[in-house]
């Protein structure tokens, strides 16, 4: 268990804190007549919040006007807050989470689901959006997006709109676009345990008004907080770098094309997760050979549950790259707008894992996982403001995956698989190989429209039908080691029993589904904007890339059906807001990744869970307090529970012989889904002499008990809260600005997330950042 102390403590001023944040938003006075809507706060400092421009529905649109659950956060509070990665977007968004330990260990959680992490077969229930763009692997969302103009995180299923159809939301992201204007940033950062970054983009005209461009460049190196005793080598750094070129083509007033270029590229030691705990018996009572009485019995091992005690011989660099292009243009058709958006993605990753936890040569395992994408988006969009307003088009995806799941075995792999007693050329020099491929092709249509009945009423409705055409196969042979030959050959069975036969497995599928939303919406007054929607989502049968023979490598479709009921208010004249909203969501045939405890290799298999029931209340606000001080809040409670799971594979300690090989957890919570999740933030800004301002900003975070398995005692987590601050100082226009700033200000220790242990392997966890302190300088040279 990774404990915060004073964790409670901090929850509940932060929760006092929130419940004063929604008086004083109540409180700050009566709305005005006029409509001034309000959408995501940046650091101006005039009476009114500034207004930052959403596209969840494809259209540009205020915050307030959207009558769907959807939140919001600019680049600019983004970057003067520090929250660079997208798992710091929780900081800002409640009932979100972002896991991004490194490309394969990536996934985005809305409302306690989304997962699928370690899974290379399965699309994510939560999809990210970038310009436009539709990625469809988990692993995109490892990146560092920079240069953002703004992100936003719709809730529910989508589809009907968002390119590819979701069962539970979607992360759309959206950077800054050429400018005609010349402009140019640079930041600079140091901070804790050596840890260097620099930021930077150049942007304006090439061919007078015509065509404009844009480079973006991003390094950061150093930041790792755990050192190997092997070798002294630092974990969990930082080691990554990416360029972003655009170009912007305007030849007339009825077309304009985006053109994106982009590589991603990171060799990082992130793949370090610490043993927490290893069960020596089983809950009967009866004595368990696990990782633990393996390697003592193998190597003389006793291992250290402490997490900043790293012993490892053969943990080498991750390698991850990522490249792109997409092509996004629009052409107005009279009073009609056609809009084309075509994207090429590819994802390569490399590991290097010790995956035995010891300083000794057992066994390296790891996913070489390659991914290639095309996506094709056409959509016409019909003029806005009429007494209805519509969106139509087709989405095409081409994608294919290859996954080869790599288990390397050295001189010490039989005494710690097998005995002691045996040779160890059995398995010394094998390796075994699971190569899995998985094939999609796609192809939608979808159309949404809004009615509005009258000047408060109105009525959005949409429809998809997607079919899919998916192609899976997982190969499994062993190569390698000495030939098990003369005396040897009395050994051939027991190389067999770990490595096992060779296979082949492969499917292929045909499905269709259909997508739809009911969104009707009543403007109370010019202030407030009620609405509820009801929706469905689905997404295909996910390809199982862990397949063994006799199972299903094609796994059944997983079903959402969500209910909204949601109030949008503008208060004081548009000095403060409040929205809040109940959901409740039920998804059926939930595709998640599991542990089998029984594996003798780590095998991890997607399969279908339940059904899950999602439900529970947001609420965020943001007010502009005075000239000089803004307050904004978003807080969320909610539960995820298994209303249906009856053959969930038990925990390791749960595994003894004539144990049940399934267990039930029907009304059980699902893993690593917090009941309460918030933030609020403060920030000031005081002008001075000469065009000097100070500025300073506090956020702070927190997350309720969370645990890997509802009959497990290992792989719990303990509520926790997270502090940022920051204070800084400006120049006139914002040319320049130096910024000390801490996250994590009181050193909590904490877990983003746990894995399951198999008979060899243990509970490991994925551990949040300690304390980091920094600082940044930035300027704009022109």
């Amino acid at each position: 268990m990774i404990k915060s102390h004073n964790a409670a403590s901090k929850i509940s001023l932060v929760a006092g804190a929130s419940l004063l944040a929604c008086a004083l938003l109540t409180g700050v006075g009566h709305a005005g007549e006029a409509e001034t809507p309000a959408t995501v706060p940046t650091d101006a400092t005039d009476q009114a919040l500034d207004q930052v421009t959403i596209t969840a529905r494809r259209r540009e649109e205020k915050l307030q006007d959207v009558p769907i659950t959807v939140s919001a956060v600019s680049g600019q509070v983004l970057r003067t807050e520090r929250l660079d990665r997208v798992a710091d977007y929780a900081a800002k968004i409640a009932n979100f989470a972002a896991l991004q330990q490194n490309t394969r260990v990536s996934t985005l959680v809305v409302r306690g689901l989304g997962g699928n992490a370690n899974s290379d077969g399965s699309e994510a229930g939560v999809g990210l959006i970038v310009d436009g763009v539709f990625f469809t692997h988990p692993g995109f969302s490892w990146l560092d997006f920079v240069d953002l103009d703004h992100i936003e995180l719709a809730r529910g299923p989508q589809g009907t709109l968002l390119g590819k159809n979701t069962t539970l939301g979607a992360l759309i992201v959206t950077t800054k676009a050429p400018s005609y204007r010349p402009e140019a940033t640079v930041n600079a950062t140091v901070s804790s345990r050596d840890h260097y970054q620099v930021r930077g983009n150049v942007s304006g005209p090439i061919v007078g008004d015509t065509l404009a461009g844009r480079l973006t460049f991003y390094g950061d190196t150093g930041g790792g907080w755990i050192t190997n005793k092997t070798d002294g080598r630092s974990y969990l750094d930082n080691r990554r770098w990416a360029i972003r070129g655009q170009l912007q083509f305007d030849p007339n007033p009825s077309f304009t094309d985006r053109l994106i270029v982009e590589h991603y590229d990171s060799k990082e030691y992130n793949n370090y997760y610490p043993p927490v705990g290893d069960p020596l018996t089983y809950v009967n009572g009866a004595v368990r050979y696990g990782w633990a009485r393996r390697v003592l019995a193998a190597v003389g091992y006793t291992p250290s549950y402490d997490v900043k005690d790293a012993n490892l011989d053969t943990q080498q660099r991750l390698i991850s790259k990522t490249d792109g292009v997409s092509n996004l243009a629009d052409l107005k058709l009279g009073a009609y707008t056609l809009t084309s958006i075509s994207a090429w993605r590819r994802l390569y990753y490399r590991p290097n894992n010790d995956s035995d936890y010891t300083p000794y040569p057992i066994f390296r395992a790891g996913y070489d996982v390659d991914v290639d994408q095309f996506s094709q988006e056409l959509r016409l969009a019909s003029p806005t403001g009429g007494k209805i307003d519509w969106q139509a088009g087709v989405y095409l995806l081409k994608q294919e995956v290859r996954s080869n799941y790599r288990v390397e075995l050295f001189s010490k792999a039989s005494a710690f698989f097998l005995s002691p007693l045996l040779p160890s050329a059995i398995l010394n020099g094998v390796e075994t190989d699971q190569i899995g491929a998985a094939d999609t092709k796609s192809a939608a249509v979808f159309g949404q429209g809004a009615w509005r009945l009258n000047d408060r009423v109105s009525v959005t409705a949409g429809l998809r039908y997607t079919h899919e055409t998916r192609e899976a196969s997982n190969t499994v042979f062993s190569f390698g080691g000495a030939p098990l030959t003369g005396a040897l050959a009395l050994y051939t069975a027991y190389r067999t029993a770990v490595t096992g036969a060779p296979y082949t497995v492969r499917a292929k599928k045909k499905d269709g589904s259909v997508s739809w939303l009911i969104n009707p919406s009543y403007r109370i007054s010019d202030d407030v904007l009620a609405y509820a929607s009801a929706s469905y989502g689905e997404k295909s049968g996910a390809a199982n890339l862990g397949a063994k023979l006799g199972d299903s490598i094609i796994i059944a479709p997983e079903k959402s059906t969500d209910y909204e009921l949601g109030i949008k208010t503008t208060l004081a004249g548009g000095r403060a807001t409040l929205n809040a909203n109940l959901y409740n969501n039920t998804i059926d045939g939930y595709q998640a990744t599991l542990s089998d405890p029984t594996s003798t290799n780590g095998r991890s298999y997607l399969a279908n869970v339940g059904k899950v029931r999602l439900r529970g209340v947001e609420v965020e606000g943001a007010a502009q307090l005075s000239d000089h001080l803004n307050l904004s809040f978003s807080t969320a409670w909610g539960e995820a529970i298994y209303v249906s799971y009856k053959n969930a594979p038990p925990p390791a300690e749960y595994s003894y012989a004539g144990a049940p090989v399934s267990a039930d957890l029907s009304g059980k919570s699902a893993p690593f889904a917090p009941n309460w999740t918030g933030n609020v933030s403060a920030r000031w800004e005081q002008p001075l002499a000469s065009g000097l301002s100070l500025f300073a900003y506090v956020n702070e975070t927190w997350r309720s008990r969370t645990y890997l398995h509802p009959l497990s005692s290992f792989g719990r987590q303990e509520g926790y809260a997270l502090t940022n601050v920051g204070i800084g100082l400006r120049g006139r226009g914002e040319r320049w600005s130096v910024t000390a700033w801490s996250k994590n200000l009181f050193d909590k220790n904490y877990a983003l997330a746990f894995s399951a242990a198999t008979t060899v392997t243990p509970y490991a966890a994925i551990l949040g950042d300690p304390r980091t302190v920094g600082l940044t300088l930035a300027a704009k040279p022109f």
